[in-house]
């Protein structure tokens, strides 16, 4: 016996608007929930336990959403009321607004980020970006305008429907269909397949190494250049941000503008239901464009991973995370795997100094502990010490002279001495010395109190301490012994301080610079010793193992 239930008024306009939401969506995007049916319980995190850095720009992320008709709403400060964001339509746009031009709906779709270039004697008024993506120019053999979909400044967004309002927060600069469906903007150029072909497509070769680790990690970049040839615009919408050359600090965006930024991203993935892996950056698809950087892709993925996480959203988890879930057992593994790809992918694409850029500015370690159960995890140093007594025992060769010397070498006072750990750290490795040089050398990694990680290489010991790899160590523990090893040359430790992916990427196993390194390769995995010291010991929490 089967008992029907009365749909209220309130019951029907719910599912129609559900039913009207599913028939605007792509047909791909209707197949991301787990075959099984079941509910997966995604890890939630309190906000206010993220690093600081992170926490700073969530809380400033505005509430914004694409309704059913795809326009883009913000919630007005301090109200449950919805406003319009400003729109200001490029002409490409007015020009491309045929039933052709929609978006592709029969593939999967994806967000391109970009930065817009507006200099210093940019006319940074809604006119002036609207003329500027008006203006015709040249790309390659042809003549055109270039669109986006949105439009993102350092402003707040204050529900303000009006686009004459000073500054620019938030504009939609792309009307869509009736039914929300996007319209294709002109924001990408055709694909490079020949260099692809002759795999110097860096970016797609390093997705293409990951997935090895996990087949079903998958990417727009990797479709886009190994399925079927088309116009990429067809399948991304695209968002610009004010502002250039990202990579600069001096240029870099403001907290605010990166809130929106992700924003923007996080209404764009739940409405049409985009993976986490199908945000891109200009630079990925178009080798040679610097827009908008890789430090800020990686800095947009991790935050997005991050919300959701602390908005306790399936959904959106399912979108971050579903790919990483496939070879763990649980979902809250599968958040850690995501939070190490966006790490091992900026590592692959980008030098060992980029990388320790960005941990710093993102508190990148600190975050990624929430999911690390190892109770031997790196602790952050809150002290530093000299390697030996005194500071200016410096006799021998220093960081680049010669030009291939990475590290400084220390002479103890005393024929027979310790070097001491500059900082608390984990025991990495242990070995003799190659090359010409003899001895032992001892490597540990250590934690900043920003969250980007160092190497410190002692090497020319004559003994070492009785270590175990993979333990920790307090700062000021004695390393080895320093004692001569040659008749015709003074004992001496050599010092290396290194980024800490270049552990990761070139120092295992045998954590010595090649023989014919030269000082751009130095540059980019080591930092000079000397000045790196007297910066981190000089400070109030500095240590002195002899006092």
């Amino acid at each position: 016996m089967t008992h029907e239930t009365e749909l209220t008024r309130r019951g029907f306009l719910k599912l129609l608007g559900a039913n009207m939401l599913a028939a605007s969506l792509p047909t791909w995007a209707l197949k991301i929930q787990p075959a099984d049916g079941q509910l997966l319980e995604w890890p939630w995190l309190d906000i206010e336990k993220l690093p600081t850095r992170p926490r700073d720009i969530l809380l400033k992320v505005p509430d914004v959403m694409i309704d059913q008709q795809g326009y883009l709403r913000v919630r007005k400060p301090g109200s449950d009321d919805w406003a319009v964001t400003p729109c200001a339509q490029t002409l490409w746009n007015k020009l491309k607004s045929r039933r052709v031009d929609r978006l592709d709906q029969h593939r999967s779709w994806g967000i391109v980020l970009h930065w817009y270039g507006d200099k210093e004697n940019f006319d940074k008024s809604v006119k002036g970006y609207i003329r500027g993506f008006d203006s015709l120019r040249k790309v390659a053999t042809y003549i055109t305008r270039t669109s986006a979909h949105f439009l993102v400044g350092p402003e707040i967004p204050n529900g303000v429907t009006s686009h004459q309002a000073a500054g620019i927060s938030i504009l939609q600069t792309q009307l869509p269909d009736k039914d929300g469906t996007p319209f294709v903007a002109s924001h990408l150029m055709e694909l490079d397949y020949l260099t692809y072909q002759e795999n110097k497509q860096y970016f797609v070769s390093a997705l293409n190494r990951l997935s090895k680790s996990n087949p079903f990690l998958r990417s727009l970049l990797q479709d886009l250049f190994q399925g079927p040839k088309m116009d990429p615009n067809m399948r991304t919408i695209a968002i610009e941000i004010t502002g250039y050359d990202f990579e600069n600090p001096e240029h870099y965006p403001s907290e605010q503008q990166i809130a929106n930024v992700v924003g923007v991203v996080w209404a764009v993935m739940k409405r049409y239901r985009i993976p986490a892996m199908h945000i891109l950056g200009h630079n990925e698809i178009k080798l040679g464009k610097p827009d908008p950087g890789k430090k800020f892709m990686a800095l947009i993925r991790y935050l997005v991973g991050l919300k959701a996480l602390t908005e306790n959203n399936a959904q959106m988890s399912m979108l971050v995370f579903n790919q990483f879930l496939k070879g763990v057992p649980l979902p809250r593994q599968a958040a850690g795997e995501y939070f190490r790809f966006v790490r091992n992918y900026l590592m692959l694409v980008s030098i060992q100094r980029t990388v320790y850029e960005w941990e710093a500015a993102s508190n990148y370690w600190f975050a990624y502990d929430l999911f690390n159960d190892d109770p031997k995890r790196i602790q952050a140093a809150d002290q530093f010490a000299w390697p030996i007594q005194g500071e200016n025992l410096i006799h021998g060769f220093v960081y680049l002279d010669p030009h291939h010397h990475e590290g400084v070498d220390f002479y103890p006072e005393c024929s027979k001495s310790f070097t001491h750990l500059l900082a608390a750290g984990k025991c990495l490795f242990l070995g003799e010395q190659d090359g010409h040089s003899q001895g032992k050398l001892a490597v540990f990694r250590h934690r900043q109190p920003d969250g980007a990680e160092i190497l410190s290489v002692y090497s020319h010991l004559s003994e070492i301490m009785p270590f175990q790899v993979g333990e920790m160590y307090p700062v000021g523990y004695p390393v080895g012994a320093i004692a001569q090893a040659e008749k015709y040359q003074d004992p001496y430790v050599h010092l290396a301080i290194a980024y800490g992916a270049t552990w990761d990427t070139n120092a295992t196993p045998r954590p010595i610079p090649p023989p014919n390194a030269g000082p751009r390769w130095i540059k980019d995995r080591y930092l000079n010793p000397h000045d790196y010291l007297h910066l981190h010991v000089e400070r109030k929490n500095s240590f002195n193992v002899y006092s």
